[in-house]
């Protein structure tokens, strides 16, 4: 799975956010070039530049679409992004596939193994269906259009 696709449907998730009740004010005049500003500028906070996780942006696209009687996107996408993201990628030998690990946090002295797959080119392909599935459900749902 490819960053740009957690990125863009992070993106696309706050614009759809930013349409509905109760959403925080944009506080940048329309047209603005967001990526224009330097590092170090501040800006308001709205649904685009909230500090929410990719966990806590799904929970609160899930819950509009509940309201519509819309379908949800599955929030195990988290732990996919998560591993990527985080994980360990090692392989037993050079002639072997990777393998992606990731492990939570420690608790006396003890780690659990929450991501153990193997990276063949069959689960690449099955996770950028999945990710991309959710891009598309979300830019649907936030009136946008995918390129």
């Amino acid at each position: 799975m490819r960053e740009v696709t957690v990125i863009r449907m992070t993106q696309l998730r706050s614009t759809f956010l930013q349409a509905q009740p109760g959403a925080r004010p944009i506080g940048i005049p329309r047209g603005t070039d967001i990526y224009s500003f330097p590092v170090g500028s501040e800006v308001p906070e709205n649904e685009l530049t909230s500090y929410d996780s990719l966990g806590i942006l799904i929970a609160k696209f899930n819950r509009a679409m509940i309201a519509q009687g819309k379908p949800t996107i599955e929030p195990a996408l988290v732990d996919l992004r998560d591993a990527v993201a985080h994980g360990r990628v090692s392989a037993p030998t050079r002639d072997g596939y990777f393998r992606l690990l990731k492990f939570d946090r420690p608790v006396a002295g003890r780690v659990k193994v929450t991501f153990n797959e193997v990276m063949t080119e069959v689960w690449f392909k099955a996770q950028t269906e999945r990710a991309w599935a959710a891009v598309e459900h979300v830019a649907i749902n936030a009136g946008a259009s995918i390129r």
